[in-house]
Protein backbone atom coordinates (compact mmCIF):
# COMPACT_ATOMS: atom_id res chain seq x y z
CA UNK A 1 0.00 0.00 0.00
CA UNK A 2 1.45 3.25 -1.05
CA UNK A 3 0.32 6.60 0.74
CA UNK A 4 0.33 9.71 -1.46
CA UNK A 5 2.78 10.87 0.60
CA UNK A 6 5.48 8.46 0.56
CA UNK A 7 7.54 10.00 -2.14
CA UNK A 8 7.69 12.92 -0.33
CA UNK A 9 8.84 11.42 2.62
CA UNK A 10 11.20 9.99 1.16
CA UNK A 11 12.71 13.32 -0.52
CA UNK A 12 12.11 15.38 2.75
CA UNK A 13 14.89 12.59 4.22
CA UNK A 14 17.06 12.95 1.30
CA UNK A 15 17.17 16.69 0.66
CA UNK A 16 15.89 18.14 4.51
CA UNK A 17 16.12 16.74 7.96
CA UNK A 18 14.26 13.88 9.45
CA UNK A 19 14.59 11.77 12.62
CA UNK A 20 13.50 8.50 12.60
CA UNK A 21 11.91 6.18 15.46
CA UNK A 22 9.77 6.88 18.61
CA UNK A 23 12.14 7.34 21.17
CA UNK A 24 14.47 10.06 18.73
CA UNK A 25 11.07 11.97 18.45
CA UNK A 26 10.15 11.64 21.60
CA UNK A 27 13.84 13.00 22.85
CA UNK A 28 13.86 16.23 20.01
CA UNK A 29 10.37 16.95 21.25
CA UNK A 30 11.08 17.03 25.00
CA UNK A 31 14.24 18.78 24.15
CA UNK A 32 12.55 21.92 23.16
CA UNK A 33 13.52 22.24 19.24
CA UNK A 34 10.34 22.14 17.58
CA UNK A 35 9.97 19.94 13.83
CA UNK A 36 7.35 21.15 11.35
CA UNK A 37 5.53 17.85 11.61
CA UNK A 38 5.41 14.50 13.13
CA UNK A 39 4.61 12.04 11.67
CA UNK A 40 3.05 8.39 13.40
CA UNK A 41 2.64 4.69 12.04
CA UNK A 42 -0.97 3.25 12.38
CA UNK A 43 0.50 0.32 14.79
CA UNK A 44 2.39 2.93 16.69
CA UNK A 45 3.09 0.86 20.39
CA UNK A 46 0.04 2.41 22.30
CA UNK A 47 2.76 3.78 25.48
CA UNK A 48 4.71 6.16 22.56
CA UNK A 49 1.57 7.47 20.88
CA UNK A 50 0.34 8.28 24.05
CA UNK A 51 3.78 10.35 24.70
CA UNK A 52 3.99 11.47 20.86
CA UNK A 53 0.52 12.86 20.63
CA UNK A 54 0.82 14.70 24.30
CA UNK A 55 4.03 16.35 23.37
CA UNK A 56 3.60 17.31 19.93
CA UNK A 57 0.14 19.35 21.48
CA UNK A 58 1.93 20.63 24.13
CA UNK A 59 4.48 22.29 21.39
CA UNK A 60 2.08 22.83 18.88
CA UNK A 61 3.60 20.50 16.45
CA UNK A 62 1.63 19.34 13.61
CA UNK A 63 0.36 15.78 14.20
CA UNK A 64 0.18 13.33 11.10
CA UNK A 65 -1.17 9.39 11.91
CA UNK A 66 -0.12 7.80 8.25
CA UNK A 67 -2.21 5.57 6.82
CA UNK A 68 0.14 2.31 6.69
CA UNK A 69 1.65 0.38 9.20
CA UNK A 70 5.65 0.92 10.79
CA UNK A 71 6.69 -1.67 7.94
CA UNK A 72 5.27 0.62 5.22
CA UNK A 73 6.84 3.85 6.70
CA UNK A 74 9.88 2.32 7.05
CA UNK A 75 9.40 1.10 2.79
CA UNK A 76 8.21 5.30 2.43
CA UNK A 77 11.68 6.17 3.87
CA UNK A 78 13.57 3.44 1.91
CA UNK A 79 14.77 1.65 5.13
CA UNK A 80 15.17 -1.80 5.60
CA UNK A 81 13.35 -1.56 9.54
CA UNK A 82 10.53 -0.72 11.11
CA UNK A 83 9.49 3.25 11.14
CA UNK A 84 6.79 3.92 13.88
CA UNK A 85 7.54 7.62 14.05
CA UNK A 86 9.33 10.53 12.47
CA UNK A 87 9.60 13.93 13.12
CA UNK A 88 10.57 15.96 9.77
CA UNK A 89 12.81 18.75 11.17
CA UNK A 90 13.52 20.41 7.82
CA UNK A 91 11.37 19.25 4.87
CA UNK A 92 14.08 20.01 2.01
CA UNK A 93 12.91 20.01 -1.28
CA UNK A 94 9.83 17.62 -0.26
CA UNK A 95 5.94 19.10 -0.64
CA UNK A 96 4.97 17.62 2.70
CA UNK A 97 3.62 20.31 4.19
CA UNK A 98 1.85 21.14 1.19
CA UNK A 99 0.26 17.63 0.43
CA UNK A 100 -0.57 17.80 3.93
CA UNK A 101 -2.25 21.12 3.86
CA UNK A 102 -0.35 22.84 6.64
CA UNK A 103 1.07 25.23 4.11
Amino acid sequence: MISEIDPELYLALKSGSVLLGGKRVIEELKSGEKPKLVIIASNIPQNIKMEVEYLAKISGVPLHQYSGKSIDMGRAFKKPFFVSAAAIMNEGESRILEVLGLE
